[in-house]
């Protein structure tokens, strides 16, 4: 749908209108709006940085007036962050030049983002689209908010077909968390393990903490059962590894202002399990998944298996 540019001026004036969109869109009688509003606009040439801390006043100032979302989220473009009722959606989205409103009958957008979900695969070869960025949702929040969360959500996994894909999937998530994350859940940490089925047992930590300035990315392995020889150590930092404790567990960590800190944890993800002999992503498993341990969160578009998948397991 085209989207209805709004006039912005002063910071406060935008959040106030982007509140008085959201109530209206979000107390509509009868239906749904007839297009998407947009309620900022991000300056050219913003960062990922600078968008979040425009974002920043204006979702505050929504979640001030009509209450908490019910589910938390975001796709690679930008926030997904939405209002239900049984009725209805309001949905607060946008890209890396706008953010936008909309009001949807919730059983047809239920119905539409299953589908989306389920005609969308990553790439099987190098040079293939990802289709990342064609999800609804990368990542999404449920900390039982008020409304009623969709009944009707994609239950699969969307598995990258090969190593560079897992590469992006993974870095368009970290890259995510940081723009989105800070402002919906602040004060949160978020992240997950990740096992490799040839050295099961061995976990990888990724992890994004807004709060641990200067160092908010992070990756980290216990590197048990090897010696840590010269050349062991040598090894590791030239896989990218930076610090070594006497409990033989490594970590990098990168600060959220670098621009190629998501792509640089991404990278040495992938390939410390290559290096323990994974052959594909279907190889690997991230668990133990969680937002701060408050809620549960599920991470559609990591490109990678995890467990549990979303949906009911028996």
């Amino acid at each position: 749908m085209p989207a209805t540019m709004l006039r912005m001026t002063s910071t406060s004036d935008t959040a106030t209108q982007a509140a008085d969109i959201a109530e209206g869109l979000f107390n509509l009688s009868g239906g749904v709006g007839a297009a998407s509003v947009s309620v900022l606009a991000y300056l050219a040439g913003a960062d990922r940085l600078a968008r979040r801390e425009a974002f920043r006043p204006v979702y505050e100032a929504i979640v001030a007036r009509i209450g908490a979302p019910t589910l938390l989220g975001g796709s690679v473009a930008g926030p997904s962050v939405r209002w239900c009722t049984r009725e209805r959606v309001l949905l607060l989205s946008g890209d890396h030049t706008r953010a936008e409103l909309s009001a949807h009958d919730a059983g047809a957008f239920e119905d539409e983002e299953w589908k989306v979900f389920d005609r969308t695969h990553p790439g099987l070869f190098p040079g293939e689209s990802h289709h990342f960025d064609k999800l609804p949702y990368i990542w999404q929040l449920d900390r039982e908010g008020p409304g009623t969360a969709s009944s009707w959500t994609y239950n699969g996994v969307i598995v990258a077909g090969d190593w560079d894909h897992a590469v992006t999937g993974l870095e368009l998530m970290l890259a995510a968390w940081v723009e989105q994350y800070p402002v919906q859940a602040p004060g949160d940490w978020i992240g997950f393990n990740l096992w490799t089925a040839r050295d099961w047992g061995r976990d990888m930590i990724v992890s994004y903490t807004p709060g641990d300035h200067g160092h908010e990315l992070a990756v980290g392995i216990h590197d048990r059962g090897t010696e840590q020889t010269q050349e062991r150590q040598a090894q590791m930092r030239e896989r990218g590894w930076q610090t070594l404790d006497e409990h033989q567990y490594w970590r990098t960590d990168l600060p959220e202002t670098d621009p190629d800190a998501p792509r640089r944890i991404a990278e040495l993800t992938i390939a410390e399990c290559r290096a323990r002999k994974a052959t594909c992503p279907d190889e690997l498993r991230a668990h133990d998944i969680s937002a701060g341990d408050h809620g549960d969160l599920w991470l559609t578009g990591l490109g990678l298996p995890t467990h549990p998948s979303r949906g009911e397991h028996f």
